[in-house]
């Protein structure tokens, strides 16, 4: 009876289960999940955006525009010169830490308007694929400005990450999401062109003006805002930066690259359509993209836990992520519909592709973490800068084929290709013995993210899947 008395006390059914997964891994899931209700609010105002762009501008209108917006995300994220990865791994150690924030906002934006306005007098002389950026002087001002603002900004979300302030950051994205979604029927009214500057402009309105709740909520927690730059500091710590930037490159690159190439290999009015897909895919991505960047920061810091955290992410991620692949499989046709008849037509089979290249890309997510915590940066990179070209190639083949049912294809085709190449190095990290740290002697580890800010309005498939 005692023995009975004290089997019928422990406590079992579901709900204990989930208790003791809790209780097991409450840090990675607190933190993740936060990551991800980041992410998902932004991608949800952006999802909105695009509702709204489709019903107000005309698909090759929108078509420009995404493809303006790609570029100009993409070449911020060149801007940043891996300055914000640097930040997050040098706050944390510094007492005096606003000269060297100050210094790399200022060095990204400088940088990022010179790529802004050197990639649009480029195209402008070589091709007539685009007149969102460099028709005028004022768009190319315009865009060049966007380019800016993004770089800098993108920056600035990762100090505050390094500042443990991330609050700021999920303010500040919240406040730009919001902004662009008033911004957008009005710029439809003033700015109803055929090439979507209206969309250019409403993006970089919106990134400009949240701004100012950062810098509010910076004050108000104690913190100045203006300091004299530390550029002879910043120089000290170039290496570091770049070494940060070619894997977060590489990372970063196909995702805003693969919408610019799909207008110029099929059409504007067909990348508007594979603009949506994109996005709508994206969603798939949310959760093992923040499972991997905290699983990378729990094993900077307890290297000996990364083969039981990496196992339950694996499972979890597979939990969580077929059933939300047949949910969004099932509801594309009504999903596409909301932006019109002709994205039904043109984004239904591609969107149906992307949604299968979660199974190949979940283990591409986790590699990259576990090449961090390894000490195995370079080898992540090399890979990834190899993953990357194979991908816009494939791409631009599959276009050229048939059209965008190709585009998606051959993504597809060559994600399968990276998942058969990095799944080993992941299966052997979550079940072997090949998951302990080869960190340098004597250089202390410094937590870095995995990629560019988790947070965007815009989050595409990518072999990290993080804006």
């Amino acid at each position: 009876m005692e023995g009975w008395a004290m089997t019928a006390q422990i406590p079992s059914g579901p709900m204990a289960k989930l208790r003791g997964v809790w209780e097991r891994h409450h840090e990675l899931l607190r933190n993740s999940g936060s990551l991800a209700a980041t992410t998902g609010l932004t991608s949800v105002f952006g999802f909105v955006y695009w509702i709204i762009a489709a019903r107000e501008f005309s698909p090759q209108a929108v078509g420009y525009g995404a493809a303006g917006v790609s570029a100009m995300t993409l070449l911020g994220t060149i801007g940043m010169f891996g300055l914000g990865t640097m930040l997050i791994g040098e706050l944390p150690r510094r007492r005096e830490r606003g000269g060297l924030v100050t210094a790399s906002l200022a060095a990204s934006a400088l940088g990022s308007l010179a790529l802004g306005l050197g990639f649009g007098l480029v195209a402008g002389a070589t091709s007539d694929r685009f007149p969102e950026i460099s028709g005028t002087p004022a768009r190319l001002a315009l865009f060049a400005a966007g380019v800016a603002l993004t770089g800098a900004t993108l920056v600035l979300d990762e100090s505050t990450i390094g500042l443990m302030r991330g609050g700021v950051q999920l303010s500040r994205n919240l406040a730009m999401s919001f902004i662009k979604l008033i911004a957008l029927p009005v710029v439809a009214v003033v700015l109803h062109d055929a090439f979507g500057v209206g969309l250019l402009l409403a993006w970089v309105l919106g990134t400009l003006l949240s701004l100012a709740p950062a810098v509010i909520m910076l004050r108000r927690g104690g913190s100045r805002v203006f300091h004299r730059p530390d550029w002879t500091l910043l120089r000290r710590l170039g290496k570091v930066a770049m070494a940060h930037n070619w894997l977060n490159l590489a990372i970063a690159t196909p995702p805003k690259v693969i919408p610019v190439l799909v207008i110029v290999v099929v059409s504007p009015s067909a990348n508007a359509a594979f603009y949506v897909a994109w996005m709508l895919a994206s969603f798939l991505f949310m959760v093992p993209a923040s499972l991997s960047i905290v699983l990378f920061a729990i094993a900077s810091a307890t290297p000996e836990v990364i083969a039981e955290k990496l196992r339950f992410v694996l499972r979890l991620s597979v939990v969580i992520g077929i059933p939300a692949m047949a949910v969004l499989a099932l509801g594309a046709h009504f999903l596409l519909s909301i932006f019109g008849a002709s994205y039904v037509h043109l984004a239904t089979v591609p969107l149906l592709l992307l949604i299968l290249a979660y199974i190949p890309v979940l283990p591409q997510t986790q590699y990259i973490s576990v090449c961090r915590a390894t000490g195995r940066v370079s080898q992540a990179a090399i890979l990834l800068t190899v993953a990357a070209c194979c991908e816009l190639g494939a791409v631009v083949i599959g276009g050229k084929l048939d059209g965008l049912d190709g585009v998606a294809f051959a993504y597809l085709a060559v994600n399968v290709l990276e998942g058969i190449v990095t799944a080993p190095t992941v299966l052997r990290a979550a079940y072997g013995r090949d998951h302990q740290p080869r960190h340098a002697a004597g250089k202390p580890k410094t937590l870095v993210p995995l990629a560019a800010p988790v947070s965007s309005d815009i989050d595409v498939p990518t072999n990290t899947f993080k804006e």
